[in-house]
């Protein structure tokens, strides 16, 4: 799969066959084997489509493997695809909300976004912090966008980055997230972490033996390396999951980005209440508590809202039509890409699967029919 074809930060790619199915055939499965795991109709078209849309970016870690995973994860009990959500603090354009141990935290974090639209539009602004564990941000950015507000999105994870200077993974990756609603254009919709690369594509590097770009991580004794088994721990990588041993390594490898980081990790747990992130890792003694910030502004709350979207669609555009260095075929928009794959690819109703992830779905269903 070549560059073009994926988002602009996955440097990573499958390894094996891949095969071309229908997008809507598959949607339809994945959302009768969530429904079957326990989920009602809504929030298993809703779970469907966070993963599926991973996967038709070319993103199949985070797309057909998460979400197999969670649907095994659900049958055997480990995960409820439901989630009754409580607010535990409520106060003007703030509040505070929580679940049950064991609910989809993705229910979850749609509850609270959706609070925090509902405060903006009554305050201008809502901010509402919910302990659980936003593994993806997109989803709730769009979510945000499509009721005509502007969005900030924190989230901790688990320790994957040492502190500068240091060499112990005691920081998460610092998920951050921002959504800007245009005009003529798609919205503007920033999703990333703080580091040179998630763990995601480190972790597949790992699995397929092959080699990390430089300037991406750093081994356990804090050098630079290529080797992604200096980065992830292979014993715990054979159970399924990720443990640090050595460090991703923050945007830029400077003091500045390391702030960023740091501040993202600290305010995240303090607004939430939830753990530190090197209380939260695949190999801490006891579940810790993830926790995730959603800040919602409403543009109308600061003039003519037409006006406002006018303005972002002249930012885009003129941004869009600067020179181009030689060889440069556009200049793009923080999400402008991703959206089209999907756009393109879902009119096609063409999903391209690596054959291994594709049958790991329909095994579900009981075999191939």
């Amino acid at each position: 799969m070549s560059q073009s074809t994926r988002t602009a930060g996955q440097w990573w790619t499958a390894k094996g066959e891949s095969t071309t199915v229908s997008l809507a055939k598959t949607r339809d499965l994945a959302i009768a084997l969530l429904q079957q795991a326990g989920a009602n109709d809504e929030d298993a078209a809703f779970i469907a489509d966070i993963h599926l849309a991973k996967a038709l970016q070319g993103d199949h870690e985070r797309g057909m493997t998460m979400l197999v995973d969670q649907i095994r994860a659900a049958r055997s009990g480990e995960l409820r695809l439901t989630a009754t959500v409580r607010v535990l603090r409520d106060h003007g354009a703030t509040a505070l909300v929580a679940a049950d141990e064991g609910d989809s935290p993705k229910l979850v974090c749609r509850a609270a976004m959706h609070l925090a639209i509902r405060k903006a539009q009554e305050f201008g602004v809502g901010c509402v912090s919910a302990q659980a564990k936003a593994e993806l941000l997109t989803p709730f950015i769009e979510q945000a966008v499509a009721a005509g507000m502007v969005t900030m999105i924190l989230a901790q994870g688990i320790p994957l980055v040492a502190p500068y200077g240091g060499v112990t993974p005691l920081l998460g990756n610092a998920p951050v997230g921002w959504g800007i609603p245009a005009g003529r254009n798609p919205a503007v919709i920033a999703d990333m972490s703080l580091t040179q690369t998630s763990a995601k594509g480190v972790v597949n590097a790992a699995r397929q033996g092959e080699p990390v770009p430089p300037g991406f991580i750093l081994d356990p004794e804090g050098h630079p390396t290529t080797d992604p088994s200096q980065f992830v721990d292979p014993q715990w990588l054979q159970q399924g999951k990720t443990v640090a041993r050595g460090s991703l390594v923050p945007i830029g490898d400077s003091h500045k980005s390391y702030a960023l980081v740091f501040v993202a990790g600290l305010l995240t747990s303090m607004l939430a209440g939830g753990d530190f992130a090197w209380q939260l890792g695949n190999d801490a003694p006891a579940p810790g508590k993830f926790s995730s910030v959603f800040i919602v502004i409403d543009p109308a709350a600061f003039g003519d809202r037409d006006a406002m979207l006018a303005r972002v669609d002249e930012y885009i555009e003129h941004l869009r039509g600067s020179q181009r260095r030689e060889g440069v075929p556009q200049i793009l928009y923080p999400g402008e890409r991703s959206q089209a794959l999907k756009r393109s690819r879902a009119k096609a109703d063409a999903l391209e699967l690596p054959v291994e992830q594709y049958a790991a779905l329909v095994a579900l269903r009981g075999g191939f029919r």
